[in-house]
């Protein structure tokens, strides 16, 4: 008995073992990123008030009011960026140019950059960090546009 009690722990010590050796693989899988901390947004808001425009000045297709400067400012930005990109999105109406939200009609919003380009939806800008002061400066103009002519009375808002 005492045997047969010998033989029946040795073969449980041996199926336990067995089942230890035969343990599952085990793959563990570690991600990340390494990224450059990003510019500082200086400009979080430009409001431009292009002022009282007449209805007069406005009649003909074509007609716009003065530019108005924005500039859009970033600070801060890694000595690893030499670059930074801005994508311009907003609302468009069939011209093509931003959709003014107030209430004059037949009156359109026109961005440019520094060089003239008029940005439209979806265009992007990209411009150069300063090396030593780690700054970057978005040069913008804004004016009122009538693609058409005959500008109504109302506000613009964009």
């Amino acid at each position: 008995m005492k045997r047969l009690h010998k033989r029946f722990l040795l073969a449980t010590f041996c199926a336990l073992f067995t089942a230890t050796l035969q343990a599952a693989d085990v793959t563990i899988t570690v991600n990340g990123r390494v990224v450059a901390k990003p510019c500082t947004i200086q400009t979080k808001e430009a409001n431009v008030n292009l002022g009282d425009l007449y209805t007069r000045n406005l009649q003909q297709p074509g007609s716009a009011s003065g530019w108005h400067n924005i500039t859009l400012s970033l600070t801060d930005c890694p000595v690893e960026t030499s670059a930074v990109t801005a994508i311009v999105t907003g609302s468009t109406d069939n011209t093509g140019y931003y959709k003014n939200e107030g209430t004059a009609e037949n009156i359109q919003i026109e961005l440019r950059d520094d060089q003239d380009a008029t940005l439209k939806n979806g265009d992007s800008k990209t411009v150069i960090v300063d090396e030593i002061t780690r700054n970057a400066q978005f040069p913008l103009k804004a004016r009122a546009i009538t693609v058409n002519g005959n500008a109504s009375q109302g506000t613009i808002e964009a």
